[in-house]
């Protein structure tokens, strides 16, 4: 800011003679400078320092810019590298609490029941069946094992202290036996304690069907005979609904 805007303690009287005074000495310097004739020298003097105007009444009247308070110095420009740098990162704030739990959704439709799956295998089949129609011997009947079960035909001696141990005949191994044999049964015929008897053994499959093989009892050794009997459907088959009938076998 140029001094002759400053404020100033001087009076206005006293601040007029000082710019004359200023006026003076700037035309001098300029005359000893050899920048330009006393007369324009003079000019630039005069025009550059305007006296100052009297008010009516014989006042000086004040400059405004001699004023402090409507004295506006030029705007700063910006200038790069005036800015502060960028302060660090401040710490992250603590975690909220948790928020209340929201209600339940509605329960969803049923869905579609799936398609039925595949039937499972069989399992096993195992069965037993027993007789003892005298005091000489008793009579088994074994189904056991599996794909397929094994059908068996046991005697055991009690003509003796201590019973004596089974013996068995694999009956599976006769013609035609049905290969999905579920179930076993016995039924003796004999004709005395000395006398040979018939012993007959049937089997049930898981589709019903009922088959038979026979064995002949040897009485005087306590053993059976069943040479290589077939397997043969009984006539008749049962049949739902029967009563004293039956599927007739072809």
């Amino acid at each position: 800011m140029s001094p002759e805007y400053r404020a100033s303690r001087l009076g206005p009287v006293a601040r007029a003679r000082f710019k004359q005074a200023g006026m003076l000495t700037s035309l001098t310097l300029a005359l000893t400078a050899g920048l330009a004739s006393p007369a324009v020298a003079a000019g630039r003097a005069v025009t550059d320092h305007t006296p100052t105007a009297m008010r009516g009444g014989g006042h000086d009247c004040d400059d405004p810019r001699d004023d402090p308070k409507t004295t506006t110095g030029p705007t700063g420009g910006d200038h790069e590298g005036c800015r502060g740098a960028t302060g660090a990162t401040g710490a992250t704030g603590a975690t909220g609490a948790t928020g209340a739990t929201g209600a339940t959704g509605a329960t969803g439709a049923t869905g579609a029941t799936g398609a039925t799956g595949a039937t499972g295998a069989t399992g096993p089949c195992a069965d037993i069946d027993a007789s003892q129609d005298s005091n000489n011997f008793e009579l088994r009947a074994a189904l056991t094992g599996s794909n397929p079960a094994r059908a068996y035909a046991g005697i055991r001696d009690l003509t003796t202290a201590t019973p004596g141990p089974f013996l068995w005949t694999d009956l599976s191994t006769h013609p035609n036996y049905p290969q999905n044999a579920c179930g076993i049964a016995l039924a003796q015929h004999s004709q005395g304690n000395q006398a040979e008897g018939d012993l007959r053994v049937d089997v049930v499959t898981t589709t019903g069907a009922v088959y038979e093989t026979t064995c002949q009892v040897v009485t005087s050794n306590r053993t059976l005979n069943c040479d290589n009997n077939p397997w043969v459907l009984v006539n008749r088959q049962p049949a739902p609904g029967a009563v004293n009938g039956g599927t007739i076998v072809p």
